[in-house]
C-alpha cells in the first residue's frame, strides 16, 4: 500500500515565499507542489530520510554575567544572601534606617511595622528567589537576556533576604551589601548588555539557510484565494472516455473479499482496532480484514455498527466541514514555522528544560499560533505567547505554568531581532472543531479526485510544463495535489498503480498541509471490492489541532529541494518537505552496471529473442509481485525485456546492501536499516519499471503494432547500407563507400579510391562462388571489415588537409563492429486532447490552458524503454537522438572534410595529446554520448542503422572483457600487429576457414607496403597447441620456458611471438 506524492517532470523553480501571497496554492508549503511521488501509504520515508542536525547555539554573555553572583557572594561576607536564619554580628553604619529596602520592592505594596525584628516590611510580597545561589543558577539556565531582567531578580533577591532579616542590625548588612554591589555590578552589566545582543546577532545567522526567504511579510491569506474544485463521490477518470473508463475500472477492481467477524472482534471499538503499522505496510489489528486492509462486509450474531466499515456506509459525510453543527473539520487559514525559527526558539528556552520539555511546548506553541480566536494576527509570534500566557492562569488550561515560563522568554528575545521568529502562511487548511476531537483511527475522508493511468498522469505533467515555458512561466510550478494508489502487494493480479489528482475535481481531503510529523495518513483499502484511497487519523486529534499529513515527496533535483523548506515545525521536521532520490551509491551501481550501451544491448536481446521465458524469470515475477495486471497485452519480446530488468533491479539490490553493509559498522539495527533502504530503492525501480510498461502498452494499442522497437539488420540489408549503388559517379548519399569515394575524390586520394573499387569487383565476384547466399553475405562482410581495417591504416601513412587521423580512427573501429541494427517504423499519433487543466493564480493573471493532445513518434518505444528508470523526460526519443551519438551511431563521413578543425569530442585543451584523450575517455566512459562542443561531427544518421565497437563490447558476450582495450590499444601499431589482432577476434565471432583468409590476402598487400601477413601462423598456433588461457604474463613466461626445456623451442618461439593468442579452441 504506498502512496507517494506523484511524480512529475522535474522542472526549476524558485520557491521564495514572496509568492506566498499566492495563499493557498503557494502556502500548502507549495503543497504538493513538485514532483514528486507520495506513497500513499504513509511509508517509511519517516525513517528513510533522517532529520538533518542543526548547529548549536555557543553564547559568551552568560558566562560573563557569572561574575555578578560571585561578586555579590565576596561583598556578602556574613553569607546573609544564601541563608534562612540570618544572624549576623557585622558592625556596620546605621544605614538601615534609610529607605534603601523601598528599591527591593517594585509596585505599590502596604507596609507594617514587623515587631519582632522592629523592621517595616511589605505585606503580600511573593518571590519564588530566595537565596543567591537560586539566582546564579537563574544565569546558568539562561534565563537573562537584559540588564531590566537581571536587576529586576537581583531586587526580588534582595526582598526576599529583607524579609528574613530579624533585626536592624541585619537589615544594615543587607543594605551595605546592596549599596557596595549595585557599583561593582554595573560595568559587569553594561559588558553583559552590549554581549547579549552580539549574541543574538549570532543566534540568527546560525542555519540562516534553512531560513524561508520572502521580500513581503506577513501574508494573510483571503479566502477570495482559496482554490476551488467540484466536489465528487467517486474517483473520475481522465480521459473520461473509452476504452479508458473501462481500464481504470478494471485495475480498480480486485478478488479480495472480506472474511466474516465474529461478534468479539476489535472492528467494533476504535480503541481496540490496531495501529498502523509502517514496517509491514498494515494495521497491526486483531481484525483480520482491518489487517488486511479490506473493510468488512458481514458479521456474525451482532448488530453493533462495524468501525471497519466507513468508506461503503459513507460515515465521512458526517465529519463535513463547518457549515452546520457538530462539524469535525473547518477550513481555515493555517500557520506554521520553518525550522530555522524552531531552532532559534530551541536555543533561547531556558538551559533547566530537556530536549522532551521543549518539544511539548513547541508543538503547544504551534496550537497558540494557529489559535482560532484571532487567526488574522496568526502570523504574530509575540501575540502567540500572550495567548499561551494568558491561557496558562486558567484552571482547565491546556497550558501551564512552564509553558508560561518559555513564551515569556521568547518575549523577551524578540525585542532583538523578530526576523527570527516569523510565522508563515500554509494557506487553507483543515483544523479539528469538534470539542471532543477525533480519535485515533477514525477514517477523516476517502481521498478522491481525478483518476489516472501512468501514461496519461505523466502527459499532463509534460503538458503543464510545456504551458508554463510558454506563458514565461517556468519557473513558478501550479500545486499538485496527487497520489499514487497502488493495487497491493497480495493481489492475486499483482502489483500496479494509478494517479488521483482532486486538484479540479475531489474533496476537502486535498487540503490537508504537509508534517514530517502527522496525525493523519492514507492507507489504500478495498471497498465492496474496489481499491479506495482513505484518509485515517493515525493518533487523537485535539481540539484546534490541524489536521496533516506526509506528503512523502521526492525530487531527483536538488535546487528544488533547497526551495521546498518545510513550514510544519514539528520536532521530526526533515527542514524540506521534499526528499532528495537520487542516491549516488544507488545511481552509481545504475550507471555501471546498467549503462545506455547494456541497456540497448538488452533490449536488442529481448527484440531478437523469440522463446517464451517467463518460465525462467517466474521467481522473480512472484518477488517483485508483478502479475496479469502489468503483463497483460504486453508482447513476447516486452516480455522478456521485463525479465532482463527484473533481474538488474534484483542484482542492484543485493549490491547495494552489500555496499551500505560495508560501509557502516554492523548491528542488528544497522543491518534492518541498510535491507530496508535497499528494499526502499529496489521498489522505486519496480515502480518506474511499471510507469514505463503502462506507456509502453498505450502506445502499441494505439499504433496497430506490437512488433519490436529494433532488430537485428540482416547480412544484405547491412551490405547495402555499405555498398548500395556503388560508382565514382553517384551521389553521397547511396551509400557508405559513396560517402567515403566523394571526400577521397575531392582530395585526390587515388590509390584509396582504387583499393576501394578493387574490394567492390572482388564483392561482387564472390556471387559466382557456389555456396549459399548466406556465407557469401558473411564473406562480403568479412572483406568490407578488412577494406575497413586497410584504409584506416593507409590513412596512417602520411598527412592530409582532412581530419585523416579521425577517420581512420572510426574505420579501424568499424573493422571490429559486428552488430548492427535498425529501429521499427511504428505509425505516429497524437493521444486524446488535455482539457480544462486550469492554471492556478500566477501572478496577476489567471490562464485556462488550450486544448491539446501529445503526438507520439516513431521511435518514441525505443527512448522509453532505455530511459524505463525516470518518468521525467518530455520527449524521450530526443534524449535517445542525444544518447547515441558515438554509442550507437559513428559520425558521418562529411564530418571529417574540414581542414582546419583537427578536434576531437571530449577535448578539454588544445595542449592535450587530444587523440590520445578521446581513447582513453571511451575506455573510462564508453556510454558518454560524443559531445558536439568540442568536435562539430555531424551523427546524421542517413542509412537509419546503429552499431559500433563500443556497443559491440556490451552485446557479444563471446568476446572478451578487454576487447575494447585491446583494439583501441592497437590503433597506431603497424599493420601486421592490427591484422593479427583482426583475424583473432574474427576468428572468435565468426569461426572464418584458414583458406577465406588466404583468399583474402593477396588483395591487400600491393596497398601496405611490405608488411607480411602472418595469419596462417595466427590461427594455426591456437589449433596445433591447444592452449589453455594464460591468467597473466609470468604464467604465460613459465609455460615458455617449460617449452623450451622439453625441446619444442617452434612452438616456445609461436606463443611469443604470438601473446596476445590466449584462449583455446
Amino acid at each position: 500500500m504506498s502512496l507517494q506524492r506523484a511524480k512529475r517532470n522535474a522542472t526549476k523553480i524558485t520557491y521564495s515565499v514572496e509568492e506566498e501571497n499566492e495563499s493557498d496554492s503557494s502556502s500548502k508549503q507549495n503543497k504538493k507542489k513538485l514532483k514528486k511521488t507520495t506513497k500513499v501509504t504513509i511509508t517509511e520515508c519517516k525513517k528513510k530520510v533522517k532529520t538533518q542536525p542543526l548547529l548549536r547555539f555557543s553564547p559568551i554573555a552568560w558566562s560573563r554575567l557569572m561574575n555578578v553572583g560571585k561578586l555579590l557572594g565576596q561583598i556578602d561576607t556574613a553569607g546573609i544572601l544564601n541563608n534562612d536564619e540570618i544572624d549576623s554580628t557585622m558592625q556596620s553604619n546605621d544605614v538601615g534606617q534609610m529607605n534603601i529596602y523601598k528599591e527591593w520592592f517594585e509596585g505599590d505594596y502596604k507596609y507594617e511595622l514587623d515587631e519582632k525584628s522592629n523592621l517595616i516590611k511589605p505585606l503580600e510580597f511573593k518571590s519564588n528567589l530566595h537565596y543567591l545561589h537560586q539566582f546564579e543558577k537563574r544565569i546558568q539556565n539562561r534565563y537573562y537576556w537584559d540588564n531590566e531582567q537581571v536587576w529586576k531578580d537581583l531586587r526580588k533577591l534582595f526582598g526576599n533576604t529583607y524579609i528574613r532579616c530579624r533585626s536592624a542590625q541585619d537589615y544594615n548588612c543587607l543594605s551595605k551589601v546592596w549599596l557596595d554591589g549595585k557599583v561593582k555590578i554595573k560595568p559587569i552589566m553594561d559588558i553583559f548588555n552590549s554581549q547579549i545582543e552580539a549574541d543574538v546577532k549570532n543566534l540568527m545567522e546560525i542555519d540562516k539557510e534553512f531560513k524561508v526567504q520572502t521580500t513581503r511579510w506577513p501574508v494573510i491569506p483571503d479566502k477570495k484565494d482559496i482554490r476551488s474544485y467540484q466536489e465528487i463521490y467517486n474517483y473520475e477518470p481522465n480521459p473520461n472516455q473509452e476504452p479508458y473508463i473501462e481500464q481504470i475500472r478494471e485495475k480498480l477492481s480486485t478478488s479480495k473479499r472480506p472474511v466474516r467477524c465474529d461478534k468479539d472482534c476489535v472492528c467494533f471499538d476504535l480503541s481496540k482496532m490496531g495501529a498502523f503499522s509502517y514496517v509491514n505496510i498494515t494495521w497491526d489489528s486483531e481484525c483480520p480484514n482491518r489487517k488486511n486492509r479490506v473493510e468488512c462486509l458481514e458479521h456474525e450474531g451482532t448488530d453493533q455498527p462495524c468501525m471497519n466499515m466507513s468508506i461503503q456506509m459513507k460515515q465521512h459525510q458526517v465529519n463535513k466541514m463547518k457549515q452546520e453543527e457538530n462539524a469535525d473539520v473547518e477550513e481555515t487559514p493555517c500557520w506554521g514555522i520553518d525550522a530555522y525559527t524552531r531552532k532559534v526558539i530551541m536555543n533561547i528556552l531556558p538551559l533547566n528544560y530537556d530536549d522532551a520539555q521543549k518539544n511539548k511546548f513547541m508543538e503547544k506553541l504551534l496550537l497558540a499560533i494557529n489559535r482560532p480566536s484571532d487567526k488574522e494576527n496568526a502570523y504574530d509570534m509575540s501575540l502567540a505567547c500572550d495567548y499561551i500566557i494568558k491561557e496558562s492562569k486558567l484552571m482547565s488550561s491546556h497550558y501551564n505554568k512552564d509553558d508560561r515560563k518559555m513564551a515569556k522568554q521568547i518575549q523577551k528575545v524578540i525585542k532583538y531581532d523578530s526576523e527570527g521568529f516569523r510565522i508563515h502562511t500554509k494557506g487553507f487548511g483543515l483544523v479539528c472543531v469538534n470539542k471532543q476531537g477525533i480519535k485515533n483511527n477514525s477514517l477523516i475522508i476517502p481521498y478522491l479526485g481525478e483518476i489516472y493511468q501512468p501514461w496519461r498522469w505523466y502527459e499532463k505533467q509534460d503538458f503543464i510544463k510545456k504551458q508554463m515555458k510558454e506563458h514565461n512561466q517556468k519557473d513558478i510550478l501550479p500545486d499538485f495535489y496527487n497520489i499514487m494508489l497502488d493495487i497491493h502487494r497480495d493481489d492475486i493480479k499483482g502489483i500496479d498503480f494509478l494517479f488521483v489528482d482532486p486538484i479540479n475535481k475531489g474533496n476537502y481531503s486535498s487540503r490537508l498541509s504537509h508534517s514530517c510529523n502527522p496525525n493523519c495518513g492514507t492507507v489504500t483499502t478495498v471497498s465492496n471490492g474496489t481499491y479506495v484511497i482513505g484518509m485515517y487519523a493515525m493518533r487523537e486529534i485535539q481540539y484546534g489541532e490541524e489536521l496533516t499529513f506526509d506528503y512523502c515527496s521526492f525530487t531527483e533535483s536538488k535546487q528544488e529541494q533547497l526551495q521546498a523548506l518545510c513550514l510544519c515545525g514539528s520536532e521530526k521536521c526533515k527542514i524540506y518537505y521534499l526528499q532528495l532520490s537520487n542516491c549516488k551509491e544507488y545511481n552509481g551501481i545504475l550507471d555501471k552496471e546498467h549503462c545506455f550501451l547494456t541497456r540497448n544491448a538488452i533490449l536488442l536481446k529481448s527484440c531478437s529473442d523469440n522463446v517464451d521465458k517467463s518460465n525462467e524469470d517466474s521467481e522473480l515475477y512472484s518477488k517483485y509481485r508483478i502479475g496479469s495486471s502489468v503483463l497483460n497485452d504486453c508482447p513476447l519480446w516486452l516480455k522478456n525485456w521485463v525479465g532482463y530488468i527484473l533481474k538488474f533491479i534484483d542484482q542492484e539490490r543485493q549490491t547495494y546492501k552489500s555496499e551500505l553493509n560495508l560501509k557502516y559498522e554492523q548491528t542488528a539495527e544497522v543491518e534492518q536499516w541498510n535491507h530496508f533502504t535497499a528494499t526502499q530503492h529496489s521498489e522505486d525501480r519496480i515502480q518506474n519499471l511499471i510507469f514505463t510498461l503502462d506507456k509502453i502498452k498505450f502506445f502499441l494499442n494505439n499504433s496497430d503494432s506490437s512488433e519490436p522497437p529494433i532488430s537485428i539488420i540482416g547480412d544484405s540489408d547491412l551490405l547495402d547500407s555499405f555498398w548500395k549503388d556503388y560508382s565514382s559517379g553517384t551521389s553521397s548519399e547511396c551509400s557508405f563507400f559513396n560517402e567515403l569515394y566523394q571526400l577521397f575524390q575531392k582530395h585526390n586520394q587515388k590509390k584509396m579510391i582504387e583499393l576501394i573499387h578493387v574490394i567492390y569487383k572482388k564483392k561482387q565476384q564472390l556471387h559466382d562462388y557456389k555456396e549459399n547466399i548466406h556465407n557469401i553475405h558473411r564473406q562480403e562482410l568479412l572483406i568490407t571489415r578488412m577494406l575497413f581495417l586497410t584504409l584506416s591504416h593507409m590513412l596512417m601513412q602520411q598527412q592530409y588537409t582532412f581530419h585523416h587521423e579521425a577517420l581512420s580512427l572510426i574505420l579501424y573501429m568499424m573493422a571490429y563492429t559486428y552488430t548492427y541494427f535498425k529501429p521499427y517504423e511504428y505509425t505516429g499519433f497524437s493521444s486524446p486532447p488535455i482539457e480544462d487543466l486550469e492554471w492556478r493564480k500566477v501572478g496577476a493573471f489567471k490562464k485556462k490552458c488550450k486544448s491539446e493532445g501529445r503526438a507520439y513518434s516513431s521511435q518514441f518505444v525505443w527512448g522509453q524503454l532505455i530511459g524505463w528508470f525516470k518518468q521525467t523526460v518530455a520527449a524521450p526519443q530526443a534524449s535517445l537522438s542525444q544518447d547515441r551519438r558515438g554509442t550507437l551511431s559513428y559520425p558521418a563521413i562529411s564530418s571529417f572534410d574540414k581542414a582546419g578543425d583537427k578536434a576531437y569530442p571530449f577535448q578539454q585543451s588544445k595542449a592535450q595529446s587530444s587523440r590520445s584523450y578521446f581513447i582513453q575517455h571511451l575506455l573510462d566512459k564508453p556510454s558518454y554520448m560524443w559531445p558536439p562542443e568540442t568536435a562539430s561531427w555531424s551523427y546524421k544518421n542517413t542509412y537509419k542503422i546503429y552499431g559500433t565497437i563500443l556497443f559491440e563490447q556490451f552485446y557479444s558476450t563471446e568476446l572478451e572483457e578487454d576487447f575494447l582495450d585491446e583494439v583501441l590499444a592497437s590503433h597506431t601499431k603497424d599493420y601486421d600487429q592490427k591484422f593479427q589482432l583482426f583475424v583473432k577476434y574474427e576468428s572468435k565471432k565468426f569461426k572464418h576457414s584458414l583458406e577465406l583468409f588466404d583468399k583474402f590476402k593477396e588483395i591487400f598487400k600491393p596497398y601496405i607496403g611490405d608488411n607480411q601477413l602472418n595469419y596462417k601462423d595466427v590461427i594455426v598456433a591456437p589449433l596445433r597447441y591447444r592452449r589453455c588461457k594464460f591468467e597473466n604474463n609470468s604464467k604465460r613466461e613459465a609455460y615458455i620456458e617449460s617449452l623450451r626445456a622439453d625441446g619444442k623451442s617452434e612452438e616456445a618461439d609461436l606463443i611469443q611471438k604470438f601473446p596476445f593468442i590466449s584462449y583455446a579452441i
